[in-house]
């Protein structure tokens, strides 16, 4: 089978396996989660009387980056390159004539889609929120402001996965990712407000995304080295992991 052919069909394949799992409702509810909880501050606290567009959509990237994104990338990307193993079916996946390589980097772009999905859709509700309740007037220049920072969110994001890839295809299982998820948010509320938060993964999207009370500690070239390097070196041990395992 020609390779560029044999890529989409794994990433359609991996599409097609996800329609039937519960765990996809998790992307629409984690989604519109940040944004109606901001709304709802908004639009019932007297303290909000009206949309700063600059302040609203910083406390809901910040909600993104803190919490939910971290839980949710987490969960998918454990369930996705971890879900043939547990399901007793990775011997039969390595049978067709697509090379292991090409199932992680199918599996990869599904991720990067969802990702990216996500963001966006949370994005989008969040702009037509804002605008149903009293709001500054928004303006070109700031919908592209924060089109430009949900995109750079959805590629740190995605920075993080081979890691979650590596763990999960390692130890065929979910939960690895599940416990570095919660660790994660854990340990993010403790570091983002101190010099080694560009050092630590996880805080690097919430510190180079604009976010409330702009940290004394942000150095931005060592957070993009740091991330990729995560990216980088979490491909390398999916990929050596994966040509290994023998079933």
């Amino acid at each position: 089978m020609n390779k560029l052919a044999s890529l989409p069909t794994v990433i359609n394949t991996e599409f097609i396996k996800l329609r039937k799992c519960k765990v996809l409702w998790c992307i629409p509810l984690c989604s519109l989660c940040p944004d109606i909880l901001i709304f709802l501050m908004y639009a019932v606290n007297k303290k909000y009387p009206m949309v700063i567009w600059k302040d609203y959509f910083t406390l809901i990237e910040m909600m993104i980056n803190l919490l939910i994104g971290i839980g949710l990338f987490s969960i998918l990307a454990g369930f996705i390159f971890s879900r043939e193993y547990q399901e007793n079916t990775v011997n039969s996946m390595f049978t067709y004539p697509i090379s292991r390589m090409q199932f992680f980097v199918g599996k990869l772009i599904v991720m990067f889609i969802l990702i990216f999905i996500t963001l966006i859709s949370s994005f989008i509700v969040s702009v037509f929120l804002g605008l149903i309740i009293k709001h500054e007037p928004l303006t070109l220049s700031i919908l592209l402001y924060y089109s430009k920072t949900y995109i750079f969110m959805a590629i740190m994001h995605f920075a993080l996965i081979p890691i979650l890839a590596f763990l999960s295809i390692y130890n065929k299982s979910i939960i690895p990712t599940i416990i570095v998820g919660v660790s994660a948010i854990a340990l993010n509320l403790i570091v983002i407000n101190t010099k080694f938060n560009t050092l630590f993964p996880w805080s690097i999207p919430t510190i180079l995304s604009p976010h409330e009370d702009g940290r004394t500690y942000t150095n931005y070239a060592l957070g993009i080295t740091v991330l990729c390097a995560s990216f980088i070196i979490g491909t390398i041990l999916s990929i050596k992991n994966i040509k290994e395992d023998v079933h």
